[in-house]
């Protein structure tokens, strides 16, 4: 009996054990979700302000670039150049632009007649001067001959570096009679982005509206399509002569999408490295970024996240726990305090108070009367001499278990003593009460013991009182005592009322 009640215990306190780490692991899984919920909406926060702030450093080195064809376009010289094109007013003119192409630190200023024929150039004096080239099939030629402004990002014909190139018409007595172009390189935006990349590890890639990268911290990526460009793309760009013949494209591999437009992505060119990236489009520069984080920045904070809510969820759990176990111990405790661990039977602690509200009940009302019986078991001194107390205790333990079985839920037993027990019944008088107390008797009597205990027999002797209205509890059990000393004075084994 005892290994079953142990294994019984066992049992519990690994369902309980189960049922914890259950709710461990479900508190720990909602706040790794949450964690990822997190993490993006901080690491979107730090995307988006990189993002503005590129947005308004592109803006601002593009900014002049688009002021100086607008100015000189107006300017009296570049309309008299391409009134009457002359030797003299092409020196004069590509004076003018040489020093307003370094005074804005521009790349190259240079005017086109309607034929994109270059009259005069920046750069008239190096030996690739664009003095003399045609450039018609740009098209940011054909967009301000149409009156635009020509926008245009491209590889150089000549430099082969990429260039943002702004075109303004210019027009002579109503009509357009050529475009100042200003070209801008990347120099000084590459720097920056460079500095990001070594400082936070962010990796740039600027592109054009067709996908090809134009600005990079690294060299690999320029001039390479981080997206496949459509057929009829490439042939334009073959056409303008933007990139070449070729533009391959970047080997990628793409993951998972975390949100709109935020993904995970890993470059070839970068082995062993992984990022999360985010585009950004800014139509009136027309450029597209294409900004990256390391993905362990998202990787550490759900990871800082998951650890910080799974100790709260721990932390809550664990006083849940405590709780809970002071509670559990409290009806320990308060069970112990009312039953008798050897007999199960109920305590004198609970017996007071049943007795208290029971005699309250029968003071009030004559028909909740109670009866109550003392019983003593026989001759158990010579029990434990001659067996031992181990067997004394199993008999009490015994007798505990037979008086259980036989009285109703609203009848009250209690170890009153040590071989003295006491059982209060709801009864009608002291008939019913003689009733039970003789069925009592009869159980423990016929009660066969095993094993080593085979011969032994037990029997009872009990007193019977029942209640009188406004009998206090010491005097119902003085009557039930003298009863039961009866019961013994007559021969025991018997039931006196």
């Amino acid at each position: 009996m005892g290994q079953l009640n142990l294994f019984s215990k066992m049992k519990r306190d690994w369902r309980w054990v189960s049922l914890i780490t259950l709710v461990l692991a479900a508190c720990v899984a909602t706040g790794f979700l949450e964690s990822k919920r997190l993490a993006l909406e901080r690491l979107n926060v730090i995307f988006n302000q990189s993002g503005a702030g590129r947005k308004n450093l592109f803006r601002l080195e593009t900014q002049k670039t688009l002021s100086v064809p607008q100015v000189l376009a107006a300017t009296r010289s570049v309309r008299d150049l391409l009134a009457a094109p002359s030797p003299a007013a092409v020196e004069e003119e590509n004076k003018v632009l040489e020093e307003t192409a370094r005074n804005v630190q521009l790349d190259v200023i240079y005017v086109m007649d309607i034929n994109g024929n270059c009259l005069a150039a920046s750069n008239w004096r190096a030996h690739d001067s664009f003095v003399g080239h045609n450039y018609a099939f740009r098209p940011y030629f054909e967009e301000a001959l149409a009156g635009q402004t020509g926008r245009y990002i491209a590889k150089g014909i000549t430099s082969k570096k990429a260039g943002y190139y702004l075109a303004r018409p210019v027009t002579v007595d109503g009509e357009i009679r050529g475009v100042v172009v200003a070209k801008m390189s990347f120099d000084a935006l590459q720097a920056r982005l460079e500095e990001f990349w070594h400082k936070d590890n962010e990796l740039d890639l600027v592109t054009d509206d067709n996908g090809v990268v134009v600005i990079s911290p690294l060299s690999f990526f320029v001039f390479k399509a981080i997206r496949p460009i459509p057929a009829e793309t490439r042939k334009a760009i073959i056409a303008h002569r933007g990139y070449g013949d070729n533009v391959p494209e970047i080997s990628s591999i793409l993951g998972n999408v975390l949100a709109d437009k935020l993904r995970f992505v890993e470059f070839g060119g970068i082995p062993g490295r992984s990022f999360l990236q985010k585009s950004f489009h800014f139509p009136d520069l027309g450029l597209r970024l294409y900004l990256h984080l390391p993905a362990s920045m998202y990787w550490s904070i759900v990871v800082e996240l998951t650890a910080i809510f799974s100790l709260f969820a721990f932390l809550a759990l664990l006083i849940g726990v405590v709780v809970f176990q002071r509670w559990r111990y409290g009806v320990e405790l308060v069970k112990k305090a009312n039953h008798d661990h050897l007999t199960g039977l109920n305590t004198r602690l609970y017996m007071n108070e049943w007795c208290e509200a029971a005699i309250s009940a029968h003071n009030h009302d004559s028909g909740a009367g109670f009866g109550l019986v003392v019983f003593d078991l026989d001759l158990f001194k010579k029990v434990n001499d001659e067996y031992g107390h181990l067997v004394g205790d199993d008999v009490l333990k015994r007798v505990g278990e037979n008086i259980r079985s036989v009285t109703r839920k609203e009848d009250l037993a209690v170890r009153y003593g040590g071989e003295e027990l006491a059982v209060f019944m709801r009864c009608s008088g002291l008939p019913a009460a003689v009733d039970m107390a003789e069925r009592i008797r009869r159980s423990v009597e016929q009660f066969k013991f095993r094993g080593d205990n085979a011969g032994l027999s037990v029997t009872l002797s009990g007193g019977v009182a029942y209640h009188i209205v406004g009998e206090s509890l010491d005097a119902l059990f003085t009557r039930a005592d003298k009863m039961l000393y009866e019961a013994k004075r007559l021969g025991r084994n018997r039931i006196v009322a």
